[in-house]
């Protein structure tokens, strides 16, 4: 379906960390996530707004590519980067970099995983609930080592772990038996965490980002075994990622039945209160207000325990049907037939021809437009000056009659 080719690309050596690992990522992140606190201790630490700056440089750095100044700013707050190699999908060999507390945690805030080289899809899993939502964050580990896709959020405590209310609007009764406000450690119902800074980075950097953010529920006997939303009651503006979704899941398993909020007019689950959704969604108070509008970027999907959640045989479903929505990137030459003329780091121009260009854009590694053409003579051949591009990597896209394609460059 759609192959997009995100713009994230670290420019970091592997002997510029002192941090580093090997060997079954998988195992590695749920190792973690089964080593998170309870649903009680405070452990979670309330972060101050000095450490939210900190946090947002560390991941505003480390998409930019300055390891040296994240991991500055990894550092003020407790945190690390790890350069870690996943062996365990043999014989290729993939890079993520994991950003986790340090070995005497005392924050709690969860653990953030970015593929080296931007991944397949412009993707982000999220697992707010890990704990508590059984088996979501070790659904949605595995479906982020196959598919490879953009980034995985996983949460850093039980969503019931301390004893503070959040300010967000928006009731449960997973924590007490009856209805009270959502906790500070619940990071999908709260503005004032790093689960909600990163998700707000990446947004604002990325516009092709799409956010799917997995949980789990007790069925109802009314109740259907996925319910979908887009974070609110309107048609997206966008593509309908939730009803893609819908179709992709039938399709693995035909027993499964749905509901989705903006189609059927459901209204139990949906997500609104959620405050990642309400950010992407544009909501004019973000802690107290449901957004009014849709952008398509945010997927909400609770999933009954049996049919998805429950073992390796519902995540597979879920990863393959996740697989048909995102999937991975197409190289130009994939696309239509480039012959290149200049070399690959170039230095001042970058000329190919082609056949069928409509338009042709060049791209800074943050998705800042610094070079476009639109084809309107039907040319084939093709220069662009350089001259006054600092050094770096640049994403060249191309979009023909055949689609649109895109290649990363290097400027020397």
């Amino acid at each position: 379906m759609r192959r997009i080719s995100f713009l994230l690309m670290f420019l970091f050596s592997l002997t510029a960390f002192t941090q580093t690992d090997s060997g079954d990522l998988e195992v590695y992140l749920n190792n973690i996530i089964s080593n998170m606190p309870g649903d009680s201790g405070d452990d979670y630490t309330i972060p101050s707004n000095a450490q939210l700056t900190s946090w947002e440089n560390c991941i505003t750095n480390l998409l930019s590519g300055d390891l040296t100044t994240a991991r500055t700013h990894a550092d003020a707050v407790n945190y690390e980067i790890v350069l870690y190699t996943d062996t365990a999908f043999s014989p290729s060999t993939n890079n993520y970099y994991v950003l986790k507390e340090k070995s005497s945690p005392t924050n709690y805030w969860g653990t953030y995983v970015f593929i080296q080289g931007g991944g397949s899809n412009e993707m982000v899993l999220q697992a707010p609930h890990s704990d508590h939502d059984f088996n979501t964050g070790k659904q949605a580990i595995y479906s982020f080592v196959r598919l490879q896709n953009f980034a995985l959020f996983l949460n850093g405590t039980h969503r019931c772990n301390h004893s503070q209310a959040s300010t967000c609007s928006g009731t449960t009764s997973v924590c007490s038996g009856s209805s009270e406000a959502f906790k500070v450690s619940d990071l999908a119902h709260n503005t004032n965490s790093v689960f909600q800074k990163t998700t707000e980075v990446i947004y604002n950097t990325y516009a092709t980002s799409v956010f799917v953010q997995l949980h789990g529920f007790t069925k109802l006997a009314s109740d259907p075994y996925v319910i979908l939303s887009n974070g609110t009651d309107q048609m997206p503006s966008g593509t309908d990622y939730a009803v893609e979704l819908k179709n992709a899941l039938s399709n693995e398993d035909a027993t499964l039945t749905f509901q989705i909020a903006h189609i059927d007019n459901w209204t139990r689950l949906v997500g609104f209160t959620n405050t990642q959704g309400r950010y992407i969604n544009q909501s004019a108070n973000v802690c107290n207000l449901s957004a009014t509008s849709a952008t398509g970027r945010f997927v909400h999907v609770e999933q009954e325990k049996t049919k998805l959640r429950d073992d390796a045989t519902g995540w597979e479903k879920l990863h393959q049907a996740l697989n048909s929505v995102f999937t991975g990137t197409v190289s130009v030459e994939d696309v239509v037939k480039i012959d290149f003329k200049s070399e690959n780091p170039f230095q001042n121009s970058i000329e190919f021809s082609a056949e069928g260009v409509k338009r042709v854009a060049l791209y800074s590694l943050i998705g800042k437009e610094v070079y476009s053409e639109i084809n309107t003579t039907n040319i084939t051949d093709f220069s662009i000056d350089t001259h006054s591009l600092t050094h770096g990597i640049y994403i060249l896209k191309v979009t023909t009659d055949q689609g649109v394609a895109s290649k990363k460059l290097i400027r020397e």
